[in-house]
């Protein structure tokens, strides 16, 4: 079977499942659901570094959502500076410090922690925000990144002839980073009244959400090529592992609450 037969037949059994998990649950059971899912994503992210001591930095980064929970932000600035501490200890009395690859181990242990403290752990916080400010708020932004991948494919198949950034993403254009922007628009737009959002704010939020996921895109393109893997896993056929399907909400969900906070 073909990657895009696979594809869409994985997308059309995922979708309606996705999309109910992002509007029914109250907004416990979806803190839940992300968490489990922000989980997996880290074990993708330590498995692409090929990171040592894989456990201690995916229970370190995702102990970072507790303090965001509850809402102890100083907490969680703080276990952004205990954490590696805390690993480079653990990674000690393990006797990973009289390995001969020692130093690269910590470094990458540190940096993929941090990055996941910051990339997976506000992002997916971030639409837990979104679902206490208003339970159709996720899955708005769901949807709307879905157009945004849907009119970045058709355009770029259809009209793209200039390549956005051939050394990361061969197959991006600029034609399909304006289907991707397009996209998020005719959604944003579609539902400003329940984002409370005026019309005009809403084309623009909406361009600018079209970008951001392009961006988070390329962003975990660049880490897949550095990490030379394909896919951060097979567990979605056709689509990869969690973190192929999360990447545009990297920098969207946050800028998408923040600008829900601000009433534009």
């Amino acid at each position: 079977m073909g990657d895009l037969k696979k594809r869409v037949i994985s997308g059309s059994i995922l979708a309606p499942v996705v999309a109910a998990l992002f509007y029914f649950p109250p907004a416990l059971w979806f803190f839940a659901f992300l968490t489990a899912a922000a989980l997996v994503a880290l074990f993708e992210l330590a498995g692409m570094a090929r990171v040592n001591g894989k456990y201690p930095v995916v229970i370190l980064s995702i102990i970072a959502i507790i303090p965001l929970y509850w809402k102890l932000f100083p907490f969680y600035m703080i276990w952004l500076l205990l954490s590696p501490l805390l690993f480079v200890i653990i990674t000690l009395i393990a006797g990973g410090g009289r390995k001969e690859d020692a130093n690269q181990d910590i470094l990458k242990g540190v940096v993929v922690m941090l990055a996941g403290e910051v990339f997976f752990v506000l992002p997916f916080y971030s639409i837990y925000l979104l679902k206490e400010t208003g339970t159709a708020l996720p899955l708005i932004l769901l949807l709307s990144l879905w157009a945004s991948d849907i009119c970045a494919y058709t355009m770029g198949k259809t009209l793209g002839r200039r390549p956005l950034a051939p050394r990361i993403s061969p197959k991006k254009t600029w034609e399909g980073l304006a289907g991707a922007m397009l996209g998020t628009m005719i959604i944003i737009v579609a539902f400003h009244k329940p984002l409370g959002f005026a019309y005009g704010p809403a084309l623009i939020i909406g361009a600018a959400m079209g970008l951001l996921g392009q961006i988070g895109d390329l962003l975990e393109s660049a880490a897949k090529r550095v990490c030379d893997i394909k896919d951060s896993s097979g567990l979605i056929p056709g689509h990869g592992g969690i973190l192929d399907r999360v990447d545009s909400f990297l920098f969207s969900a946050p800028f998408l609450y923040i600008c829900v906070q601000w009433g534009l």
